[in-house]
């Protein structure tokens, strides 16, 4: 099983070998970026990750954030994750994988499911898309949500 470390050092490695490809520099606002993503399984907003890399990056703006993620989603070294609240949430993990959304609390997490791995891509075109993959969010309430629920008056 790989470890929170482990990932965290393959996101950076593949952040190197993805800017060396597309001829973009290694700057440290990406690098921090990155590990701050990596570190991170709440898949968060471009918000959240400026909250956590503001104090390790001095003067980095909320803009250079905004800007860093989408060259990080363009070189493929992170996915933006569709949500109902229609707010970019980010995600470290490119691998095909799906999500489980509060409607509540708004948290995301991952769906690991192998039935879903079976399911397979509609055939043929549909209005002249080719379909190329999926990716599927489930929404409903959290355990921590159902449980404040409960315990409200």
């Amino acid at each position: 099983m790989q470890t929170q470390h482990d990932f965290k050092e393959k996101k950076i490695r593949q952040l190197e070998e993805q800017c060396r490809r597309n001829g973009l520099a290694i700057t440290v606002q990406r690098r921090v970026i990155i590990e701050a993503l990596a570190e991170r399984r709440d898949h968060p907003s471009a918000d959240q990750l400026y909250d956590t890399v503001r104090g390790r990056v001095r003067g980095i703006s909320r803009t250079t954030v905004y800007r860093v993620l989408e060259t990080l989603e363009g070189i493929g070294v992170v996915q933006k994750v569709s949500n109902p609240e229609a707010r970019a949430r980010f995600d470290a993990d490119t691998v095909r994988h799906h999500h489980l959304y509060c409607t509540r609390c708004q948290k995301i997490q991952d769906l690991s499911d192998p039935a879903l791995e079976l399911l397979p891509l509609p055939s043929g075109e549909y209005g002249g898309f080719a379909i190329a993959g999926f990716s599927i969010t489930f929404s409903g309430v959290c355990p921590d949500c159902r449980t404040d629920s409960l315990q409200s008056p």
